[in-house]
């Protein structure tokens, strides 16, 4: 009995040695791979933080320029050799491992093809495998796996940073009224939109704001890469920086429409060639590239007091024809600072009344003459922001005073009209996507003309002008003054710039707000 017993108890100590054995043939190489496993997993949070930081880096640089794309490559390599991984190694990454292109998903360009065609790539991918994108990636050493006879395994980071550039011209100019967003007119059948002191249809000269608020530069250059809190690089507020952001009507600053912006005194000459390839210039030695800064597709200039549009649809009654192109907000004795008619003007109606603090309001009303081009891309727009107003509307007698016919533009001897209902277009012409019809949105007639040999784009003559809040004066240096921003405003280019002249001229018509914003940040998106 005392024999079988041992003999049994000598059979479960060698099934017990051999369930080690075999437990150990499994364990060794599951915690190998358990073990490698987290060291590869390690390897490849390393890498990802180095391609993301060394994204950021390079995005922020990006501005349309070729040496943008330069200096965004040396950026993003400057930030990756300053990251280690796998214990302590360090990454030198090439001009391979960087690729552009103008939105997150691609299509994606090596800094070669873009060299020359920086305009829009915005975008910058970073991979760190040998040679970039599909490339060889960073081999990582084993440990226990050697075992099972894997040396090595590899992996990688790859990265995507960038920034929407938003079509907000890098061109600032004085809100008429920083406080109100929105306000109207009442005219009694009918109520005005009013945004900012702007009224829709109207046009302006951004040279001419009187300087509102005490501004000491009107319009202002804006430096279309750096905003507040990041730092201003006073080069980006020059002329050379600025010029193809104003070609191709677009900046990376303001990602809400509101916040601050860095400001350059004045506005440089050399601007009114990139301002102009809207209307298919491209003379002069402009830096505008027909390829990326089209001109509009109806290249039409609309000129005051001549035989030139708008004749056909203002002024059916045969008085004076509008003497300047826009209306004037400087000067005394008459400040039509926000072209405001009588009646809404001494109306005791608390939305009709101004701040003292914007400025001193004055009784006189602007006379049409002063008016300049009206409802050219847009009629006016009822208090609702949609419903227009229409050309009877506008010319129906609206009061009187001192016994005189007071209509919705100014002072006339005689109820006639402004705007002829007759010749005023009532539908939108074809390709045209305008909500409301317009002397701008027709395929023929006088108010019409094809850039000659291109085609062209709607709406290229649209302009989306930050609105400064200029009763603060800019603080800091001349090409990099600080100041606040209320708003974007849409303005339609009625004629060429002339920048060189004097007075100097942009002419534009306001036909409402840009909302919302696209955001213009740099942020990582993959």
């Amino acid at each position: 009995m005392a024999q079988r017993t041992l003999k049994h108890h000598q059979q479960s100590g060698a099934v017990a040695v051999m369930s080690g054995l075999l437990l150990m043939l499994v364990l060794i190489p599951v915690s190998g791979l358990v073990l490698d496993l987290g060291h590869l997993y390690i390897v490849k949070t390393e890498l990802q933080n180095l391609a993301d930081a060394s994204a950021l880096a390079a995005g922020k640089d990006l501005d349309n320029t070729d040496a943008g794309l330069n200096k965004a490559i040396a950026s993003g390599k400057a930030l990756a050799a300053k990251n280690r991984y796998n214990f302590g190694s360090t990454l030198t990454l090439e001009d391979a491992n960087f690729r552009f292109a103008a939105a997150p998903d691609g299509p994606w360009y090596t800094l070669a093809q873009s060299l020359g065609n920086a305009t829009g790539r915005t975008f910058v991918e970073v991979d760190t495998r040998d040679g970039g994108s599909g490339g060889t990636a960073q081999s990582i050493n084993t440990w226990l796996m050697r075992i099972a006879g894997d040396n090595s395994t590899s992996t990688f980071g790859w990265a995507v940073a960038g920034r929407f550039v938003n079509t907000v011209t890098p061109v600032g100019i004085c809100a008429i009224d920083p406080v109100r967003r929105t306000d109207s007119y009442d005219f009694g059948s009918f109520t005005e939109i009013v945004e900012f002191g702007f009224r829709r249809g109207m046009s302006y000269n951004v040279f001419d704001l009187g300087s509102l608020g005490g501004a000491t530069s009107d319009p202002y250059q804006i430096n279309p890469v750096n905003s507040p809190p990041n730092a201003c690089v006073p080069a980006n507020s020059s002329t050379n920086v600025v010029e193809p952001f104003i070609c191709v009507g677009n900046s990376a600053v303001l990602p809400t429409g509101i916040g601050q912006v860095y400001t350059n005194t004045g506005v440089s000459a050399t601007l009114e060639k990139a301002f102009n390839s809207r209307f298919n210039d491209y003379s002069g030695g402009s830096k505008c590239d027909p390829a990326t800064a089209p001109p509009d597709i109806n290249v039409k200039e609309y000129l005051p007091g001549s035989t030139e549009a708008p004749a056909a649809w203002q002024d059916a009654g045969g008085t004076t024809l509008p003497s300047q192109q826009s209306i004037s907000t400087s000067g005394t004795p008459k400040l039509p600072q926000y072209s405001l008619p009588y009646e809404a003007r001494a109306s005791a109606t608390p939305g009709n009344v101004w701040p003292s603090t914007i400025s001193t309001r004055v009784t006189t009303p602007t006379p049409y003459n002063e008016h300049g081009v009206m409802w050219s891309y847009t009629p006016a727009i009822q208090a609702d922001g949609s419903t227009a107003v229409t050309p009877a509307q506008a010319n129906g007698t609206i009061g009187t005073m001192i016994g005189t016919d007071k209509l919705m533009y100014g002072l006339k001897g005689a109820a006639t009209s402004y705007i002829d209902a007759a010749t005023y277009p009532t539908s939108v012409g074809a390709g045209f996507t305008s909500s409301n019809a317009a002397p701008y949105n027709q395929a023929s007639g006088p108010t019409f003309l094809a850039p000659a040999g291109r085609p062209g784009v709607e709406n290229r003559r649209i302009l989306n002008i930050v609105l400064i809040d200029c009763r603060t004066p800019p603080v800091g240096s001349a090409s990099c003054g600080v100041m606040n921003v209320v708003g974007i405003g849409k303005f339609f280019m009625q004629k060429k710039a002339d920048l060189g002249g004097s007075p100097k001229k942009l002419n534009v018509e306001f036909t409402g707000l840009v909302e919302p914003v696209p955001s213009s940040e740099v942020k990582l998106y993959k």
